[in-house]
Order: C-alpha cells, then sequence, then structure tokens
C-alpha cells in the first residue's frame, strides 16, 4: 500500500520504467503499457477500468510542405474513459464540534475518490507495424488518460514538440501544419466530446 499518494503521484518514473522511441532525429520517451497497468495496479489495489472505447481507422493523402510529394497512409484515431478509483490521507476539519462522549478523531483521515480520465491518440498504423490495431490503440489511450494522474504515470515526460510520435509523423517527409492542426483538432474534439459525455 502506498503510504503518501499524492507524494507518490508526483514522483517521477523510474528510468528503468522509461523507454526511447526514436521519431525521425528525435527520440521521445515513454512509460510501456505493461508497466502503466502495474501502476494502476499499486495506485488502485487493482480497482480501475475502462469504458466507451471508441476506435475508428481510415485512410489519407498527406501532402508534403512543398506540395511536390504525396502519400496514402491509413489512420487511427481513438478515446477511452479510464477510471480509477484509489484513497488518498486528507486532514480532517480541525472546526468539528468537540462532544463529550465521543473520541476525538485524528488530525489526517482516509477518502476514497473515483476518477474519470479521458484518454485520446491519433496515430499512424504503419507506425506500429502489426495487425492488432484496436488493441494497440486502446493500450494508447490507456497510458494517455493515466498521465493526467501525474508525473508517475508520465505526465510531462516529454515537450510538447516530441509528443508528435503518437501521430505517425514519418521521416523523411515534411508535412504540413496544416495536417498536424487537423490532427490536434480531431484529437481535441474527441476529448472534448468524451468529457461532455462525463459531465453530462
Amino acid at each position: 500500500m502506498i503510504k503518501d499518494v499524492a507524494k507518490w503521484l508526483k514522483t517521477a518514473p523510474r528510468k528503468s520504467e522509461i523507454k526511447e522511441i526514436q521519431n525521425g532525429k528525435d527520440k521521445v520517451k515513454i512509460i510501456p503499457q505493461k508497466i502503466i497497468e502495474s501502476l494502476l495496479d499499486e495506485l488502485t489495489e487493482q480497482n480501475w477500468s475502462t469504458r466507451n472505447f471508441q476506435f475508428n481507422r481510415y485512410d489519407q493523402t498527406v501532402i508534403s510542405q512543398n506540395g511536390m510529394q504525396q502519400f496514402k497512409n491509413t489512420m487511427c484515431d481513438a478515446s477511452l474513459e479510464l477510471v480509477v478509483t484509489y484513497k488518498i490521507i486528507v486532514p480532517v476539519s480541525p472546526y468539528e464540534p468537540f462532544e463529550k462522549d465521543k473520541p476525538i478523531r485524528p488530525a489526517l483521515e482516509e477518502k476514497e475518490i473515483t476518477r474519470v480520465l479521458v484518454g485520446a491518440v491519433s496515430f499512424d498504423v504503419s507506425l506500429f507495424g502489426n495487425d492488432h490495431i484496436a488493441n494497440t490503440a486502446k493500450s494508447l489511450c490507456i497510458t494517455n488518460a493515466a498521465s493526467d494522474l501525474g508525473r508517475r504515470f508520465g505526465k510531462d515526460l516529454n515537450p510538447k514538440e516530441a509528443s508528435m510520435i503518437i501521430l505517425g509523423i514519418k521521416p523523411p517527409v515534411q508535412v504540413g501544419s496544416e495536417v498536424k492542426d487537423k490532427i490536434g483538432e480531431t484529437l481535441s474534439k474527441l476529448k472534448e466530446d468524451l468529457t461532455k459525455k462525463i459531465i453530462g
């Protein structure tokens, strides 16, 4: 059992838990799915699940920045909700009235919380080179959603530019900003739609 969950979530991942992936000239750091799931088990005592997995696979034509080179690729958009339930230690309000026959409560108490986190990804299918693309998409969504829990799960592990690895932009093709913007809009819309479902 984790003694101080808040502190644990702010702790950087261990070097042994981080894997580097080459993306052209850049290297991107990721925490593999198996480790993410192991960390979720540790945090929640295996009390986590996923729901509302959405998956879309489609072909697109991409034009390079110079307008001369074109290629077709197969893209995948996916999203899901990650539901995690874990216990944290919180301070007890010091303003509770004193009762003679009631034992004094400790300054801290354990509280169980449930969080629903949204994970969304968009990537080039050929980047992963396998036929189990739905499973790959789901694992990437779990990793994406879990990063919102804190540094322990890979939050701020890469600068924003480096995160383009997940978009599957393959060298040496130079992809124009309009394509990057479109992918960014797709991710934002997926996350926004799911967040509305959770709140509404």
